[in-house]
């Protein structure tokens, strides 16, 4: 059991990495606590993710591949919505209360650098484990890489897409094609026009979330890092105009800010 806690420490729309905590594992039995991590003696691993339809379905599947070999294994999932996730992390580290981390937790890429930075007691290091970490993009492994080591295995590539409702850009006489291969300035243009037209805002987006920011960001192909790896903010001029662009499209309306991942979901749906 320990062999395998070394080897399969497991960050969502973000790019995701699993980590494996540096001391996962209570007293209690799988099933009692469930902010606890399972006992390091049994067969049950307690994993803290968001997410039922991609995350936490991913993890299932993950658990019945091991369990063909291993039928004894259990994972044991939390569903932990990110924001309650990272609280959890910030309490726990800061009240040296590591016994009560899960075994794994799922980790948002643009998080990782700051946690295990602040709170090195949180991670285990498996540089050395079986894992092939070259099976993995260098710029998704570089995340949750510290000083060379390695903290956290990649989970998603954090792909973004633009999804459309084709009925409502047809009453506003637009078509996909208008939104392909467009600049954010073109894109706030359109939007304004289609809200004038349809009432219908193009975004939607959870207040104080970082999210389209990044992906505004990394859309122009740039990062919060300079190519020696120095963080680079105010005088990143990619980030000041996507910082720019997402205010003009709050108070234009053109994306609307709701509170909660859930309320994010339904306004979608």
């Amino acid at each position: 059991m320990d062999t395998f806690r070394k080897s399969i420490s497991v960050a969502t729309v973000m790019a995701l990495s699993l980590a494996l905590a540096a001391c996962g594992g209570g007293d209690d039995a799988a099933g009692g606590d469930d902010t606890a991590g399972g006992d390091s003696g049994d067969n049950t691993l307690t994993v803290w993710a968001w997410d039922p339809a991609f995350n936490i379905f991913s993890l299932q599947e993950a658990e019945k591949v091991y369990q063909q070999d291993h039928p004894d294994f259990t994972l044991e999932i939390v569903e932990t919505p990110w924001d309650d996730l990272q609280t959890k992390l910030t309490t726990l580290a800061q009240s040296q209360e590591l016994d009560q981390l899960p075994d794994i937790f799922l980790m948002q890429n643009n998080a990782f650098q700051k946690n295990v930075i602040n709170y090195p007691d949180l991670f285990t290091d498996y540089s050395a484990s079986s894992i092939d970490f070259s099976e993995f993009p260098d710029s998704v492994v570089a995340y949750s890489t510290v000083d060379g080591a390695n903290y956290g295995l990649p989970f998603d590539n954090g792909t973004a897409i633009t999804a459309l409702r084709t009925d409502v850009l047809t009453t506003a006489g637009y078509t996909v094609d208008d939104f392909t291969d467009i600049t954010w300035s073109e894109f706030l243009t359109i939007g304004k026009d289609v809200l004038a037209k349809t009432g219908q805002p193009l975004l939607s987006g959870q207040a104080g979330s970082s999210d389209l920011i990044m992906m505004m960001l990394q859309s122009a192909g740039a990062s919060l890092f300079d190519d020696e790896g120095n963080p680079t903010i105010t005088d990143n001029d990619a980030l000041l105009a996507a910082i720019a662009t997402y205010k003009e499209l709050v108070t234009s309306g053109v994306l609307v800010e709701v509170n909660s991942w859930d309320e994010y979901i339904n306004s979608i749906v």
